[in-house]
């Protein structure tokens, strides 16, 4: 088959002998009548080869970044942060190869071999650049590239975004206007892009071949939601600081949060999809096409792995219901509801069950409100609760309804939506209201002054992060006039280890 990337020249040397033959009108008819037979044996060729790729999904080059000033400055001012990206690419590539390479591994296979290396190893020590992920999913990479294209093509907006939200030199309107051109070139990619429509949540959870992922891997599934969690979440602190220092602060936060998260798989990590409104709701405000993008983006993750995972679904269907999905997730009709309805479900879905907020977040994670693996139902319309397919309540807002597998009574349904948010129990810490500054919080509020000294304990524990602040004077400079609510013990352990080992009393 002619290559697409052969056509334009094709198409060029067609033009070429096309010219030439009107120059050459007095040669001989049998001359002239080769020309007009090779030109039309040419067009003929490219006429064949555009219709076969007209069957084809991709159809045009690798695509890249959009040119700009601030590409890379995300990589080059929050490096320990980028480099978990690579990390997840890495994740999100093992784990659909080993799906379709390994369809009768045992469940260890990911829920423990796996898992460890990543969570123990990668995460650990992330590579410092992107990784190509052929190499590490290469019969995934056959078997589906116009969805690896797909997640390839958003995953680059996701980090173009993070470039200009993390550019100093870009004021506040400029970065709205330059937000909003990268979604107008994300769009471009008609046969790769998402649509920035809200899909309902029936598209992921509701297929034949729904669920099979996070019942056969409930810890695997976790952590890619852990991903998902920090993806969208690590724009928030971008967004509502309001100076260098505290924007640097709240993404190292973000990175503490979310090995937070690691700790104790089964209990910490997300419950539910993180949904990009609840875990970042500024952002949404202000790019609502974006977090809707990124919302559909990981809903499709969950399918593909849904798909690999299902045995329901015969290999040699596999590919199809990949492209299916695809085609669903970039139409603007099928399984559309409206973004009033999208926020509304963002809501009642529970920012507790997500992983929670990813800034001024409370010491201690926040409690679920469902149990493991719960699959609620939504009004496509409204995005309200409507019952729980899988699962049940387990406390806060939605208490009183009904909590099985049934869907609630229609009072039980208005009754949840008129909740403002998921009300956290009395017996968790609330999460704290948002805030711009975090200093003037904790030198007026204890419990924010103590959530400051435990988060600053957490990060010096990281010898990685501590050599760094060590070395660094502004970080340093940074870290002491921040700690000048604490007490005089925390402030003191943390001159300590804020010195250089070189400059320490022996």
């Amino acid at each position: 088959m002619t290559s697409f990337l052969n056509l334009p020249h094709s198409v060029s040397s067609m033009r070429h002998v096309h010219t030439s033959a009107r120059a050459s009108s007095h040669q001989p008819a049998f001359a002239s009548s080769r020309l007009l037979t090779r030109v039309a044996a040419m067009g003929m060729a490219a006429l064949a080869a555009s219709t076969s790729l007209r069957a084809q999904w991709v159809q045009t080059f690798e695509t890249f970044y959009l040119p700009a000033a601030h590409n890379w400055v995300f990589r080059n001012n929050y490096q320990h942060a980028d480099r978990l990206f690579n990390a997840f690419d890495y994740g999100h590539a093992i784990l659909y190869e080993t799906l379709w390479t390994k369809p009768r591994a045992p469940a260890s296979e990911l829920e423990e071999r796996i898992y460890d290396r990543l969570t123990k190893k990668v995460l650990v020590r992330p590579p410092h650049v992107p990784l190509e992920e052929t190499a590490i999913e290469p019969m995934y990479a056959q078997l589906a590239p116009e969805a690896k294209a797909m997640f390839d093509w958003s995953h680059i907006l996701h980090r173009q975004i993070y470039d200009v939200l993390a550019d100093e030199r870009i004021g506040s309107e400029a970065k709205d206007r330059e937000v909003q051109r990268l979604i107008a070139y994300y769009k471009t990619r008609r046969d790769l892009a998402f649509s920035s429509k809200p899909k309902s949540m029936e598209l992921m959870q509701e297929q034949p071949y729904s669920l099979a992922f996070r019942t056969k891997y409930p810890k695997f599934n976790g952590l890619i939601w852990g991903y998902h969690w920090f993806q969208v979440g690590l724009y928030e602190p971008l967004l509502v600081g309001t100076t260098s220092e505290a924007r640097q602060a709240g993404v190292r936060a973000t990175v503490a949060r979310f090995w937070q998260m690691l700790k104790e798989p089964t209990r910490t990590l997300p419950y539910q999809m993180p949904m990009t409104a609840a875990i970042a709701p500024e952002f949404a405000k202000r790019f609502p096409e974006a977090a809707i993008i990124f919302d559909n983006l990981h809903s499709m993750h969950d399918v593909v792995s849904d798909i690999l995972a299902n045995p329901s679904v015969p290999r040699d269907r596999k590919r199809a219901e990949i492209v299916r999905a695809g085609q669903l997730f970039r139409d603007d009709t099928s399984y559309v509801m409206p973004v009033a309805g999208w926020l509304v479900m963002s809501r009642e879905m529970g920012v507790e069950n997500m992983g929670g907020p990813s800034v001024n977040f409370s010491m201690e994670l926040p409690t679920p409100t469902v149990t493991k693996g719960a699959v609620m139902q939504h009004n496509r319309q409204t995005g309200q609760m409507t019952g729980m397919k899988v699962g049940s309540m387990t406390g806060g807002s939605h208490e009183g309804m009904d909590h099985g597998a049934t869907p609630a009574t229609p009072a039980a349904a208005a009754s949840a939506a008129g909740h403002e948010g998921h009300d956290m129990p009395a017996s968790r810490p609330a999460i704290a209201a948002p805030v711009h500054d975090a200093g003037t919080q904790a030198a007026h509020h204890p419990a924010a002054a103590a959530m400051s000294a435990a988060l600053h304990r957490r990060l010096l524990d990281d010898p990685v992060i501590r050599q760094r602040i060590q070395s660094d004077t502004t970080l340093r400079r940074m870290l002491l006039q921040s700690s000048e609510s604490m007490p005089e013990a925390e402030r003191a352990a943390l001159r300590r280890l804020l010195m250089p080992a070189a400059s320490r009393p022996r």
